[in-house]
Order: structure tokens, then C-alpha cells, then sequence
């Protein structure tokens, strides 16, 4: 079985910085593009310096870049990360954790193209 191939990404390239809040922790989000406008990786920082949310975010920041320049989308990934409720009986539509803020993020570039 053949993997898929991976888009290289240019050495120069758009990104956009955004913040993203989940609870009372607000993190970065820097979401790099390709020369199609397309977002293609992600880098979430924000977390103390060697701690192990430092180390969390980094690994998810990429295995979420490489799924993208393999050509999953960020909604894709977005609909298995787990969601909170924003009121005890609705639906669990918020994300759960920084991982899942930032793939909505990523999603909303997505729907943008």
C-alpha cells in the first residue's frame, strides 16, 4: 500500500497568529499556509517553557501539520476531538482542549478558500 504523498511547503510562506482561549488559558496559534492559500501547518505556544503541556502542544502541533500536508482536513479532525456543552443540556459542540480550538481555527482558513 502507497501513503499518500506529503505537499511540500514553500520556505517562505503566509502564516496568521491568533489567539485561542479555552477555559481562563489563552495559547497562540500561528497557522502556515501554502501558495494556494490552503493552511497546511499549525504552531500552538503559549505554555511554560518545558512543561509538559509545552511538550502536548508541540507534538499535536505536528501530527496536526503533517495530517494536513497529507491532505486530511482540519474539519475532518476537528469532528473526533472531544467537545464540551455550553449549557448542561445542549449539545457538546465546544472544544475541549487547545487541540480542538486550534483545529476549528484551522477549519474556519479552510472554509475561507
Amino acid at each position: 500500500m502507497t501513503a499518500p504523498q506529503r505537499t511540500r511547503l514553500p520556505n517562505r510562506r503566509r502564516g496568521e497568529t491568533t489567539e485561542i482561549t479555552i477555559g481562563i488559558t489563552t495559547l497562540l496559534a500561528t497557522v502556515g499556509f501554502d501558495a494556494a492559500g490552503q493552511p497546511r501547518e499549525v504552531f500552538i505556544d503559549g505554555a511554560k517553557d518545558g512543561s509538559g503541556l509545552a511538550a502536548i502542544l508541540d507534538d499535536a502541533s505536528v501530527v496536526i501539520s503533517i495530517a494536513l500536508q497529507h491532505g486530511i482536513s482540519a474539519s475532518a479532525l476537528a469532528r473526533s476531538i472531544a467537545r464540551l456543552p455550553e449549557s448542561l443540556d445542549g449539545p457538546a459542540t465546544t472544544p475541549a482542549s487547545a487541540i480542538g480550538a486550534a483545529l476549528d481555527l484551522i477549519a474556519e482558513y479552510e472554509r475561507a478558500v
